[in-house]
């Protein structure tokens, strides 16, 4: 190889290697030129390397993607390889033996360089093929083990091997020039990488999802309304024995909530009456819908135990009627197959509206409020759905996707044992801490240092801890309503921390 000087104008081509004074002093040897003795020689500077051309950086670019995709394609074997060759190296050399194993993946990558394949030189371009070679393999490796976890959940598997190599990459990078360390760089591209991996994963899970429907309550029970109406214009009824059935459900659900008749008088005349309804044989749709109507009157009662009551009624005939069989109703002039249809079709309905008032008494947090002064509205929410997840025949309900959302809420973010201790200091909820902080600063004026800022922290900490819990409650409850809460997608975590142990490291 050779390097081109130009001196006075005029290109000269010398062996590499050599100094600028001593490509100087051949140059003027070849001109018959003596150096001046005081002045010190010029440097030569090589000549401007040309720009490639786009046919060039074409050429490179597709250079670059082909060694992505056979290094991505051959990851999973060479990792395994290279722990092989890892683990005998390690053993040889604590043997004090000389005979060391070749790392497959460097073989490769030398080969292929030895085969004119470019190499990324800059930091994007190695970011670039990290991420191509981690999406390469995880592709390869789904084609090849579709039934196993690899194959499983592309849709957001793949963004995240993809995205999590390609940000580990100049992390690991950066680490290593601050601190020199290989392997404080690993750490770092391994910590990385499963973040980046699991954000990505919950991104491309929210891009999928789409944006849930939203429904009210009141839609919720107008829509269960007309299923009540449809199955009793087609003339289909309860079963005595069903009936029956109903009303000593609900006789045992207030027995259970300590129903006393002589103290709730308006309990006592509303059960009356759904009494005498079941009594008179088969019970039109129409029929129960009245007798809900009845219980629901309850809940307008200036006493707060008969309203108490009457929730656990309407409960009650909710739960039953979202249960029924085709073997609880009698058919009407479309048979019994129509009748089985149009049961089965309004049961969701019915079921809605049953989960529906569930959380509509565990949002109705008034009275609640009215017992503990000193609890945050966000506070007794979760405290109602705390209580649901506790209610083994309430929660039965639900399916397991919506089960596992209400013991979410119930559960509370990461955050909320935190926030939870600062929260006791917003002064808002406590006239012990108010007092003590306007007392201490009326006694000693410095105290206001500590004391100001401790119930402003508490202050924050209580409305931001109100905001999560509340947006956690109407996110569940959104899927609650309609029907639609469906099985998180499982983290992409480990996804991303693996594609990033695949991806060959670009030096």
């Amino acid at each position: 190889m050779a390097t081109v000087y130009e001196y006075k104008g005029v290109s000269y081509e010398l062996p590499d290697g050599l100094t600028n004074e001593a490509a100087l002093t051949r140059i003027k040897a070849s001109l018959s030129e003596a150096a001046p003795a005081a002045a010190p020689a010029p440097a030569a500077v090589p000549a401007p390397a040309a720009a490639p051309s786009l046919a060039d950086q074409l050429k490179r670019q597709a250079g670059l993607a082909g060694r992505a995709v056979v290094q991505g394609l051959s990851a999973p074997v060479n990792i395994v390889s290279d722990f092989a060759s890892g683990a005998y190296n390690l053993g040889a050399n604590l043997l004090g033996s000389e005979s060391r194993l070749p790392y497959m993946s460097q073989a490769q990558s030398r080969g292929l360089t030895e085969l004119g394949v470019p190499e990324p030189a800059t930091t994007s371009e190695r970011a670039a093929q990290a991420g191509m070679q981690g999406l390469v393999s995880a592709g390869s490796m789904a084609a090849a083990l579709p039934k196993t976890i690899f194959g499983a959940d592309l849709v957001r598997q793949l963004p995240a091997a993809t995205a999590a190599p390609a940000v580990a990459q100049p992390v690991a990078e950066e680490v290593k020039a601050v601190t020199g360390s290989d392997l404080a760089a690993f750490i770092a591209s391994v910590g990385v990488s499963g973040a980046v991996g699991k954000s990505a994963g919950n991104l491309a899970d929210r891009a999928v999802s789409g944006k849930q429907p939203v429904v009210t309550m009141e839609q919720v029970r107008q829509n269960a309304q007309r299923a009540y109406t449809k199955v009793s214009d087609l003339g289909i009824k309860l079963t005595a024995d069903n009936a029956n059935s109903l009303v000593g459900k609900l006789k045992t659900r207030l027995d259970a909530k300590d129903y006393i008749p002589e103290n709730a008088a308006p309990v006592k005349n509303v059960l009356s009456k759904i009494e005498s309804i079941a009594e008179r044989g088969d019970v039109s749709f129409d029929n129960v819908d009245k007798m809900r109507s009845l219980a629901n009157t309850l809940k307008g009662d200036k006493d707060q135990n008969v309203r108490r009551l009457g929730s656990e009624l309407i409960a009650g005939i909710d739960e039953h009627v979202a249960a029924l069989k085709p073997r609880d109703v009698s058919a009407g002039a479309g048979g019994i197959d129509e009748a089985v249809r149009t049961i089965a079709s309004a049961r969701k309905d019915w079921r809605n509206v049953s989960r529906a008032s569930m959380l509509e008494n565990i949002l109705d947090v008034a009275e609640a409020k009215a017992l503990n002064p000193t609890a945050s509205e966000s506070e007794l929410i979760r405290q109602g759905f705390i209580t649901l997840a506790a209610n083994k025949n309430k929660l039965g309900l639900f399916n397991e996707a919506e089960r596992n959302a209400i013991r979410s809420v119930a559960k509370g973010g990461s955050l909320d044992p935190l926030l939870t201790l600062a929260a006791k200091f917003n002064p808002q909820r406590s006239q012990l801490i108010a007092a003590g902080g306007v007392g201490g600063g009326v006694a000693s004026p410095e105290s206001l240092m500590y004391t100001v800022p401790i119930a402003a922290a508490g202050f924050t900490a209580d409305k931001l801890q109100a905001l999560l819990r509340r947006q956690n409650a109407e996110r569940a409850m959104g899927g609650l309503l309609t029907g639609t809460t469906t099985m998180p997608a499982p983290s992409q975590y480990s996804r991303g921390v693996l594609s990033t142990l695949l991806t060959q490291p670009q030096e």
